[in-house]
């Protein structure tokens, strides 16, 4: 049984409300669960990040989302949902809590406050894969890509100077198959990008300057 002590958040996020779990660890590109995995359960990143993704027709990967520490994860399976060939995997050393369906039930049942929390958390992650969608419909491939990249940076960048946040890790085939187009593309328009000033290469990685792209966006 998990022990009782819960972690240090707002009333009302799930964080104060769950008990911790044991740490599971993780290598980078180590598959956290399966397709072919039936369990319902919900995932919490302690450290590192994790990419959830799926196998569309004709085997062709597509990442459904990048998500990092104090992130859940696997909710679609914590809501018994039918997602075939969904599959999480670590970006880099990962560590991670997991809680089943039958724990969750049990601590809905002592805290009733923690369902209306998850669901709360369920609701933000869809409307923010709505809008996805909505992006997809309505926007060109480099609007896409910068939207991603900003969003990215947001979430995952360090600050840098001048303003600029430097990026983890991600390559052009993972944006690729983030936003729905090829390899090729991204780097056509990542090189873009860069003669833009909108973001720049260093012996460090990529950096991305967020007003630049934001102004971009309002074009």
């Amino acid at each position: 049984m998990p022990n009782v002590t819960a972690f240090t958040a707002g009333p009302e996020d799930p964080l104060s409300l769950l008990p911790r779990t044991t740490i599971q660890e993780y290598k980078k590109n180590d598959v956290i669960y399966a397709p072919e995995d039936r369990g319902e359960s919900l995932y919490l990143i302690i450290d590192g990040r994790v990419k959830v993704s799926r196998l569309a027709e004709g085997g062709r990967e597509v990442i459904l989302g990048f998500y990092h520490k104090d992130e859940f994860f696997g909710e679609s399976r914590f809501l018994g949902a039918d997602r075939p060939g969904e599959q999480a995997t670590a970006v880099d050393s990962a560590s991670v809590m997991v809680w089943t369906m039958g724990e969750l039930r049990r601590l809905m049942q002592r805290s009733p406050a923690l369902g209306p929390a998850l669901l709360r958390v369920v609701a933000q992650k869809l409307a923010e894969a709505n809008s996805r969608i909505e992006g997809f419909c309505l926007d060109p491939i480099p609007r896409r890509l910068a939207r991603s990249l900003l969003n990215y940076a947001k979430r995952f960048g360090q600050p840098a100077p001048d303003q600029w946040l430097h990026l983890p890790p991600i390559t052009h085939e993972q944006l690729a198959r983030y936003i729905g187009t090829s390899r090729e593309i991204i780097t056509q328009y990542m090189n873009h990008f860069r003669r833009e000033h909108l973001l720049k290469y260093s012996r460090r990685g990529v950096e991305v300057d967020p007003a630049a792209m934001r102004n971009y966006l309002e074009k």
